[in-house]
């Protein structure tokens, strides 16, 4: 019988590059993530890297493009924030950016700045209030609005003190394909069905580092 963690582990080797994992944020030799002023008010912001911010336009516009033509090869993006502990993916956030906005027609908000040089909403990863670095930032800086508690958590399971990361932290994402396959017997699965089969079987593999709340 396939327990769960061979399951897992077979999943991650068809579709991450352990090799050459890409950090999620620029730092230096300790860890230290740099910061950039963003917006208006000029507030500090977590620096993703380059290669993190490459990565989202590449398989973005992937997806952007498969909107415009209407090919209908892609769903959307499945990303993964993780670490690598003994050769091994340990998930801390999975989630989706879809190709469709609320119409269920019109190119998703979340990757439509992808093909500029927007990053307020990047593909959920954006420094805008509301997204994940934007609302990470809000707290790592203290900033006056916008410090919901669920980035607590998030400030406290990835940094040590500061802007000091407890380990090194890694970033994947794919323009998911419709011919894709999922976690089970190599079936194709449809975007939405994979992010639920993920965090369904990652909240019992690795309950105590992931920072998904109740599926979002």
């Amino acid at each position: 019988m396939t327990t769960k963690e061979e399951i897992w582990q077979k999943w991650t080797d068809r579709y991450i590059d352990i090799e050459g994992p890409i950090p999620l944020f620029e730092t230096d030799e300790a860890l230290t993530v740099e910061y950039k002023n963003y917006g208006k008010d000029d507030r500090r912001i977590l620096k993703r890297s380059e290669e993190m911010e490459t990565l989202v336009r590449e398989e973005g516009r992937k997806v952007i493009n498969d909107w415009s033509t209407s090919d209908d090869t892609y769903d959307g993006l499945i990303y993964l924030m993780y670490w690598l502990e003994d050769g091994n993916v340990t998930p801390l956030y999975v989630g989706k950016a879809g190709k469709y906005g609320r119409d269920g027609e019109g190119l998703s908000a979340n990757l439509r700045g992808l093909r500029g040089t927007s990053t307020g909403k990047f593909a959920r990863w954006g420094d805008g209030h509301y997204y994940h670095i934007g609302n990470l930032s809000a707290i790592i800086f203290d900033h006056d609005k916008n410090q919901k508690q669920k980035y607590e958590k998030w400030a406290n399971r990835l940094f040590e003190e500061g802007r000091q990361l407890r380990q090194p932290t890694y970033f994947w994402a794919k323009a998911w394909r419709k011919d894709d396959v999922g976690l089970y017997h190599d079936f194709e699965v449809p975007l939405e069905q994979l992010e639920y089969q993920i965090i369904g079987l990652i909240s019992d593999l690795y309950p105590e580092t992931l920072l998904n709340d109740e599926g979002a």
